[in-house]
């Protein structure tokens, strides 16, 4: 399991222990990025979600595509969000070094620009708050207010290209990708399907290994005591990506102040 996702669990299992007298919270992110790490619903009926953020940490990210023609940057329609006053920020800064942007490849180029800190926090801020988030807990359980994020966190920014993510193996390709793995070197013991998912169990530490059969890449992915096969995409996109370090000298929400934001 990847470190941010035992971070999420952790998280839910502290809170619920020191403040399960308060509120109920419940872990729902997991790898769909648009759905909020952790639900908090207190007894008093009141409702949201915390972020969990294991730094440093990417946090958050939206596709800009490059206009040859007008030498310009649009926003994808690929994007989860809508463009907000941040991000058409951003653009203009980069549109004045598009074909510096343009050419940034996998390596990546820093946006430098004047306030970036504040102009990516802000970005970061309106985000998380249309998911619903009013906290984010990060390293040693520490829980922050969302509007205060840039006290707490350093913010920078790259554009760079970065592979659009995984699906589900496919109901088409279930057969295909089990005969494969139980040909070759993977020790198997037992496989199941749900849908068009595959899982299976290994004495094997498989986590991370990939296999390309027919042109398409697969990795497995471990889910608890088994693991499932995720296909990989084979698009590449070129996204504004914001990275996160918690600075130093910044003390969380006291236990009696988050209680008091649960009542």
């Amino acid at each position: 399991m990847a470190i941010w996702e035992d971070f999420e669990i952790d998280c839910t299992e502290y809170l619920n222990a020191t403040f399960g007298d308060y509120a109920t919270f419940t872990h729902q992110g997991g790898e769909d990025s648009t759905v909020p790490d952790i639900l908090v619903e207190t007894q008093s009926g009141k409702s949201f979600y915390i972020e969990a953020k294991h730094c440093p940490a990417q946090c958050g990210q939206f596709v800009l595509l490059p206009d040859l023609e007008t030498c310009t940057f649009e926003y994808s329609r690929q994007n989860a969000n809508r463009i907000n006053r941040y991000a058409e920020m951003i653009m203009a800064h980069m549109n004045q070094s598009f074909d510096e942007f343009r050419e940034a490849g996998t390596a990546g180029k820093d946006i430098d620009m004047a306030n970036s800190s504040q102009i990516f926090s802000d970005w970061i801020i309106q985000i998380y708050q249309e998911k619903g988030a009013d906290f984010i807990i990060t390293n040693d359980y520490t829980i922050l207010p969302l509007e205060r994020f840039l006290d707490y966190f350093e913010v920078t920014g790259k554009y760079r290209i970065k592979r659009s993510g995984s699906g589900n193996v496919g109901k088409s390709r279930l057969q295909p990708v089990m005969d494969y793995i139980s040909t070759h070197d993977y020790v198997i013991s037992n496989s199941r399907v749900d849908g068009d998912k595959l899982f299976v169990s290994s004495s094997q530490n498989l986590h991370d290994q990939r296999f390309i059969l027919r042109g398409i890449e697969y990795m497995f992915s471990l889910r608890g005591q088994e693991y499932e096969l995720r296909k990989l995409s084979n698009t590449y996109n070129a996204n504004v990506i914001f990275s996160i370090k918690k600075k130093n000298a910044s003390p969380g929400l006291s236990k009696e102040a988050f209680i008091e934001a649960l009542k």
